[in-house]
């Protein structure tokens, strides 16, 4: 009889623990579905083509033009309900640029790892007369991050890891935002759990191929790879087509090598160059913003399946 009430104690035990299971993955599933959601073309192209137009004069690091961008990012970062949580990292560049770093961050429940997720800002401003307007380099990933900071206010629960949303100055100089940001960490980079890029993420290199973009992924960290399959499988996308190129070398001439170079993990989304690539010619009107906005939703379950 004892034995029989212990196994029936047991059993009601489990039954509870697979309700509240249950509760939680259900919980779960709906602040995604939330964040996903929250996600707009119609915002992120609206920003897009207002960071990309003649008013705003290419972007320039340390530019009125720049320091307007910056300002710009704060304001929808504020108008999402971050408010307090938006930092601005003020530096100096190698020519005395004010420069500044707009940083937000997600707190998580354990605030000594976090990921970042990054994107600069900046671009080549006005060079004789013509403005160079950066549609793809970088208005493209800013709107992308924009979202995605969007959908992790949306979401509404704590992650397990603080995410941090860094939108960066002075790239084009040198990358000098994404530098000064690491340079503060110190010595202990293993803080930073990983670190997601997105430069260049809307234009077409293969017009036959409209979906094809570059998944740039640090080689030693296979799941990387097998995470952002299981995120295309999971929001069943069907104009993405991944190369996915992994590596252990430092990467190409974007923010994701100040990382790389300090032993942190990367991902780096990126559509590969075009023929308007650092030229006036690169515009708000030749965006795949489909294809862009399929990039955001399948990175939010990355970021994720990252944090939380």
């Amino acid at each position: 009889m004892r034995l029989s009430f212990r196994i029936f104690g047991y059993v009601a035990a489990c039954c509870l623990l697979i309700v509240h299971v249950s509760e939680a993955d259900a919980a779960s599933r709906n602040a995604l579905r939330r964040g996903l959601e929250a996600m707009s073309r119609q915002t992120a192209e609206a920003s897009l083509r207002f960071l990309a137009s003649d008013v705003m004069g290419g972007r320039l690091a340390g530019s009125l033009e720049g320091a307007i961008t910056a300002q710009y990012i704060r304001s929808e970062l504020e108008q999402m309900g971050y408010g307090a949580s938006i930092r601005e990292q003020r530096f100096t560049g190698r020519q005395g640029q004010s420069l500044c770093n707009i940083l937000v961050t997600v707190p998580g429940k354990d605030t000594t790892r976090c990921i970042v997720v990054g994107a600069h800002f900046d671009h080549e401003g006005t060079k004789n007369g013509a403005v160079y307007h950066g549609a793809d380099d970088n208005a493209s990933g800013t709107v992308v991050l924009l979202e995605l900071a969007r959908a992790a206010q949306a979401a509404g629960v704590q992650p397990q890891q603080s995410v941090v949303f860094a939108f960066w100055d002075g790239e084009e100089r040198g990358l000098w935002g994404s530098r000064h940001y690491v340079k503060t960490l110190g010595r202990d980079t293993s803080a930073v759990a990983y670190y997601i890029n997105f430069d260049m993420v809307g234009r077409n290199t293969d017009e036959s191929r409209p979906g094809l973009f570059r998944y740039f992924y640090t080689a030693s960290q296979p799941h990387l790879r097998t995470w952002y399959e299981e995120s295309l499988r999971a929001c069943g996308l069907t104009l993405l087509e991944a190369d996915y190129r992994p590596s252990d070398r430092t990467l190409g001439g974007s923010d994701n090598i100040s990382f790389g170079r300090n032993g942190i993990p990367i991902v780096w989304f990126h559509t590969d160059g075009h023929p308007d690539y650092n030229t006036p010619n690169d515009t708000a009107d030749k965006i795949n913003y489909p294809k862009l906005m399929e990039i955001a939703r399948s990175s939010w379950y990355l970021i994720w399946r990252m944090a939380y």
